[in-house]
């Protein structure tokens, strides 16, 4: 089937949405964390019933990675946050610190900002009733409790783009004729690293169960597990060509029936965002550096 021509968020607003209860999410870091941010704020958005916008600005405003707004090409359902309603250019804007300290003292449910508190558990806005009409909502959101509610809806709405070229349609055709096995790495510039010990843990739990499945290596240094790590008999093939487009790999990660996760919010994505209910997917215990969570039934392996 052809993609889908990639979905801009909609660049109208409602005829008058200062009148209508809105959750406003502040979208910011890399493609996981766009998805996350996005899954948490719409959940949120239908559960109290309220209509969804994005502030796509001020998170990239002063981004140090070369770090873009994704979402687009997703078929989400949010419009952009009027230009109105910004009350600050940047996070850092004091103007924004102000509203941000301000809000930490107003009861949780009278509150039109929330920040993430790592140290409260998902139900901090599972159970938010808020009485003010617009609340915005700034962090990552790392755990799927935050929406596990309406997961048909985000599964639905974060689908991939399928890719429009031959070689991606082949090796995700490849992948979704039986047994396979994505394996995500992430070591260039990246804190913490997972030791040999937590991939070769799931490559030999999966080898146990399914026999000689063959593996595709993601990530940033696929030449380490290639040396660090024994497949067996298992072939091992190499991801490399999509390097301007993570969304084909993300894409391809999604045909895969198991996965090996790295502690990084994209290959959790490509994880969940499988059918859910074949194979097994293995991940890392979050740490106190990236408290990723991972989603139920999976095989968390201590690292």
């Amino acid at each position: 089937m052809p993609a889908p021509p990639p979905r801009e968020v909609s660049q109208g607003v409602s005829e008058q949405p200062d009148k209508q209860p809105a959750v406003i999410a502040i979208v910011k870091g890399g493609l996981g964390n766009q998805l996350f941010i996005y899954a948490t704020a719409r959940a949120l958005a239908l559960r109290t019933g309220r209509k969804l916008y994005l502030d796509t600005v001020r998170g990239y405003t002063a981004d140090g990675f070369g770090r873009s707004y994704r979402l687009d090409r997703f078929p989400i359902a949010a419009e952009p946050m009027p230009e109105s309603w910004r009350v600050a250019p940047t996070l850092k804007h004091p103007r924004h610190k102000l509203i941000r300290a301000f809000n930490k003292l107003l009861p949780r449910n009278q509150r039109s900002y929330l920040a993430e508190r790592r140290t409260q558990s998902a139900d901090q806005l599972t159970t938010l009733n808020s009485q003010r009409a617009r609340v915005t909502l700034l962090g990552y959101w790392q755990d799927e409790a935050y929406f596990t509610d309406q997961s048909s809806t985000i599964r639905r709405e974060l689908t991939p783009p399928e890719p429009g070229d031959a070689r991606n349609h082949e090796l995700g055709a490849e992948m979704t004729q039986g047994e396979s096995v994505f394996l995500h790495v992430r070591r260039v510039r990246y804190t913490p690293l997972l030791e040999a010990s937590y991939y070769q843990t799931a490559i030999d739990a999966v080898r146990k169960e399914r026999g000689d499945v063959p593996f595709y290596l993601f990530g940033d240094d696929q030449a380490w597990p290639v040396k660090a790590l024994n497949f067996g008999g298992s072939t091992v093939r190499t991801v490399s060509h999509n390097t301007e487009d993570e969304l084909a790999d993300l894409w391809l990660m999604t045909r895969c029936k198991h996965a090996i996760t790295a502690n990084s919010s994209f290959s959790w994505w490509g994880a969940w965002l499988r059918s859910p209910d074949i194979g097994h997917v293995f991940a890392p215990e979050p740490s106190t550096v990236i408290p990723l969570f991972p989603a139920r039934h999976w095989r968390i392996i201590p690292t």
